[in-house]
Order: C-alpha cells, then sequence, then structure tokens
C-alpha cells in the first residue's frame, strides 16, 4: 500500500505543477509563460528531454577534447 500511496502523492504533484504551469502560460509575462512552456515540454516529452541533454553532453565532451587536442600542439 505504502508504493501505491507514494505513487499517488507523486501524481498528484505532477498534476499540481501541470496546473500551476498552464495558468502561468495563460496569465503570465512573456518570460513566465516561455519558461512555463519549457517546462510543460519537459513534462510532456521526458525522453526527448534526456535525449536532448545527453546530445549535449556529447557536444561538450567532443568540445572539451577538441580543445585538449588543439593545446596538445
Amino acid at each position: 500500500m505504502g508504493v501505491f500511496s507514494f505513487e499517488q502523492n507523486r501524481q498528484y504533484a505532477v498534476r499540481t505543477e501541470v496546473l500551476a504551469l498552464i495558468t502561468l502560460v495563460e496569465y503570465g509575462d512573456h518570460e513566465q509563460k516561455h519558461n512555463a512552456l519549457k517546462q510543460l515540454t519537459v513534462i510532456a516529452y521526458p525522453l526527448v528531454t534526456a535525449e536532448k541533454i545527453s546530445e549535449e553532453e556529447r557536444i561538450k565532451d567532443m568540445q572539451t577534447e577538441l580543445q585538449h587536442f588543439k593545446d596538445s600542439f
């Protein structure tokens, strides 16, 4: 029963966050709307977001390796 309650609480917290973000999209200023839409995208597409983060980390790693290569000359 404890796991079920935990999952219910987590879903309730996500639902509350989504409702708050939707409110910001509707009534917030330009920056708040932009940030709320970004966060809603993260919630709606977690795998795409994870892949994007992974890709960004790979790019940073490649840039670091390239810099080390340049520094070695």
